[in-house]
């Protein structure tokens, strides 16, 4: 080949690099930067969800008002699983339930808003559970390390409503995995409701995770998993909403500069020695 088709050939597979970097930065919460991101349901996150979420549904070009599926996956709806990168956009089924602010009947997916009771408007995405649907489910959230370093460590922190208005207890529990395969369940981060229902309308719970001991290598895939099942009692089943999933990671410790002279002092006194045994 010619020096000038080389010339060419180099500049059209940087140009296609390029593009797929920018293709993938906008296909899941990605991670340029060892930093914190965060997703409140109220504001466009690229890649994740485009303006409020209405519960209008979710697809991979979303508009406004649905979730990115580039991001999210879900199982257990009796409309079928949502696969990364699929869609499921159709009015009036567990992905499309509308906007709500609490007490609703029918499982499926909301934009359920938190602050309504109070006149606020504050989004988050609500889940009602039903005899077919999410008991059990899982909802799952894929993180993108685009940062040119390993991830070493990632924290999340998050909150999960509850509406105790029903007679039977479920839980919202958290998992993580490097692979989507296998998930590594937080029991620090385990939710419940209670079986005997309450009165006291939608109540906060916080809950912070840190997972250390990474290598997610430039890349490659981090997923948060949460998921719910019945736990005990009968009938209907709690509402849940989770909310302002705040989102950090950081990369392994850089060796200080003392530890790297004394990486190099040992290669030379390993270099000495060896010499001197070549020649004697």
């Amino acid at each position: 080949m010619k020096p000038i088709q080389n010339l060419q050939l180099i500049r059209t597979l940087t140009v296609v690099a390029s593009l797929a970097g920018a293709i993938a930065t906008h296909a899941q919460v990605v991670f340029t930067s060892f930093t914190t991101q965060t997703i409140d349901f109220d504001n466009t996150v690229s890649g994740v969800n485009n303006g409020a979420f209405t519960g209008t549904g979710f697809q991979s070009s979303p508009t406004a008002g649905q979730l990115d599926s580039d991001a999210w996956a879900v199982t257990g709806w009796s409309n079928g699983n949502l696969a990364f990168g699929g869609t499921q956009t159709t009015a009036a089924t567990d992905y499309t339930r509308g906007i709500t602010g609490g007490g609703v009947t029918t499982g499926g997916i909301y934009g359920y808003d938190v602050d309504a009771t109070v006149g606020g408007v504050n989004r988050a995405l609500g889940i009602q559970p039903g005899g077919s649907d999410w008991a059990p489910g899982t909802l799952t959230l894929r993180v993108q390390n685009s940062s040119g370093s390993p991830i070493a460590s990632v924290s999340v922190d998050y909150t999960v409503y509850v509406r105790n208005d029903q007679g039977r207890a479920n839980s919202f529990n958290f998992s993580y995995s490097t692979d989507n395969t296998t998930y590594t369940s937080v029991a620090s981060a385990d939710l419940t409701s209670t079986a005997t229902l309450d009165a006291l309308g939608l109540v906060s719970n916080s809950r912070s995770v840190s997972v250390t001991g990474l290598t997610v290598t430039d890349g490659s895939f981090f997923y948060l998993q949460w998921s719910g099942a019945d736990v005990s009692g009968a009938g209907s089943r709690d509402e849940f909403a989770l909310d302002d999933i705040d989102i950090s990671v950081t990369g392994a410790p850089v060796p200080e500069p003392s530890s790297y002279a004394g990486f190099a002092g040992a290669l030379l006194l390993g270099f000495g020695v060896w010499r001197r045994s070549r020649q004697s």
